[in-house]
């Protein structure tokens, strides 16, 4: 990840402002000048501009004007409709001017936030956005480029407003730099990001965070009887590796489980997958790395909760040692698991790990898992399919998708489904008969492990790595995730 982007607030008034650019934003039905910009714009320049070049304050309209004085552009910036606009309207439009900013040579910009809110969103509500959102947006990874693109980078963006947000800023920057770095390590090749260097890197992230890290290799794996994770990745020379992160802010009270799936490339094993299905496979370990990001940001902030992260890591690779289909294997939970295709690995792995959370007793258990192809066919990429066992843990985690704005859908974990996965020869099979509801079927295979404790399964599939590039989506790894899940813990009460 490139050199962070530094936000501030500045409570100067619009005359005494030094920048390359000014953002002020105008809803459609008014693209007049408030009484401040009136007075800032004591020579007509700005009004004069907005009637001789039909600015229509259209979502996403940005006009410049060139200005000799402290501040070189004012950048107009439509806003839409003022009755519809919302905070996913301004997330966009700060994203993409973000952008535009940086990519005509701009290294800094400040905004006019009274601007951007129409008076039915709270200011606190609008810094957080705003903040979090170009930060986002203005990410790049150029780690293994041996030039950059253009080299272009905002250095500072200054929020202009006399009141006191300082906390919110903290909230976004945090967050921002956790999905950032979730990014950089998906978007990291296979061939570096193996499962011990990725165990390696919560251990060394540990180190800074006040977070205690404990890893176990693949011999403890094999001894502690997790037979599904040691299984998966015992056909790579990568060997799998068990990492658990613990951060203690809640005193004495149960923990939260988060439990990320970590398969650090997917061949799809002997089942092997066609192209150009095995491309960008790399994003396989993206609900690990997640889960080990949102339990450093959680720390970063202080939060007073308990969190526990289990994220077992491993390589599903071709090879004359590697699991087969029609093998039974034995889950730490003792739960034996027939295999039907080795190309639903992620499961496995995952059943290792859920069943490890469980026996330490948690509050509730979360699991996060790029689990199934058939997450496209749910929601597309614009939002995540989830199931749960517990209607107020799917309540905690629908209030957190409305505030961080992550899309969430709620499927059913209907009985029925359960008896396309019994086993013939063993308790259960890691695919159903027919391929039908793939999505639930995943959700449906993962319910065994958890011990009926409370339990959400996030089916990242589709929304973990991105293919096109939109508002605050930049192409490659998203951070699929990590806002919905440190918003949830931020409001945690036990």
């Amino acid at each position: 990840m490139e050199e962070t982007t530094s936000v501030a607030l500045s409570k100067k008034g619009l005359g005494e402002v030094e920048d390359n650019s000014l953002l002020v934003g105008f809803f459609k039905e008014n693209p007049d000048l408030s009484d401040e910009l009136k007075k800032f714009d004591s020579d007509n320049t700005i009004s004069s501009f907005i009637k001789d070049n039909n600015f229509k304050a259209e979502k996403g309209e940005v006009k410049s004007v060139y200005i000799n004085k402290k501040i070189k552009n004012i950048a107009l910036v439509g806003l839409g409709e003022k009755d519809k606009f919302n905070l996913d309207v301004l997330s966009s439009v700060i994203a993409e001017i973000s952008k535009k900013l940086r990519d005509s040579g701009n290294k800094s910009f400040s905004v006019f936030l009274n601007s951007f809110n129409n008076g039915k969103i709270k200011n606190e509500d609008v810094v957080e956005k705003i903040t979090l959102c170009s930060l986002m947006a203005l990410y790049k990874f150029t780690k293994y480029k041996t030039k950059d693109d253009n080299g272009k980078k905002i250095n500072q963006i200054t929020l202009l407003s006399n009141g006191n947000f300082d906390d919110e800023i903290k909230y976004s920057t945090i967050v921002a730099d956790a999905v950032n770095k979730t990014r950089d390590l998906i978007n990291s090749p296979p061939n570096v990001a193996t499962p011990d260097y990725v165990a390696s890197y919560a251990k060394e992230l540990a180190k800074k965070s006040n977070l205690k890290c404990t890893v176990f290799d693949e011999k403890q794996i094999e001894k502690m009887k997790m037979e599904c994770l040691y299984s998966v990745g015992k056909g790579s020379v990568n060997k799998p590796r068990l990492a658990i992160l613990e951060y203690n802010g809640g005193g004495d009270k149960k923990p939260v489980a988060i439990v990320g799936k970590g398969i650090t490339f997917d061949t799809g094993g002997i089942n092997v997958k066609p192209h150009p299905y095995i491309i960008n496979m790399k994003d396989d370990k993206g609900g690990a790395v997640a889960a080990i990001h949102i339990i450093e940001a959680c720390s970063k902030l202080k939060l007073p909760i308990n969190i526990m992260v289990v994220t077992p890591l491993a390589e599903n690779m071709i090879d004359s040692t590697a699991y087969r289909p029609d093998d039974v294997l034995t889950a730490y939970n003792k739960v034996t698991v027939e295999i039907k295709n080795t190309d639903a690995e992620g499961r496995l792995v995952l059943a290792d790990g859920l069943a490890y959370a469980a026996e330490q007793k948690p509050q509730a258990i979360f699991d996060i898992a790029s689990l199934t192809g058939a997450a496209r066919i749910v929601l597309g990429n614009v939002g995540s399919p989830f199931m749960s066992n517990d209607p107020k843990l799917s309540d905690r985690l629908k209030k957190a998708s409305d505030r961080s704005l992550e899309k969430i859908w709620e499927l059913p974990l209907w009985e029925e489904y359960d008896e396309d996965i019994k086993g013939d020869i063993a308790d259960i099979k890691n695919i159903g008969n027919n391929g039908d509801a793939g999505t639930i079927i995943g959700g449906m295979f993962l319910k065994h492990f958890v011990d009926d404790l409370p339990w959400a399964h996030i089916d990242i599939g589709e929304t973990v790595f991105a293919k096109a590039e939109k508002g605050i989506i930049i192409k490659g790894a998203t951070g699929a995730s990590v806002r919905l899940m440190v918003e949830m813990l931020r409001e945690w009460k036990s």
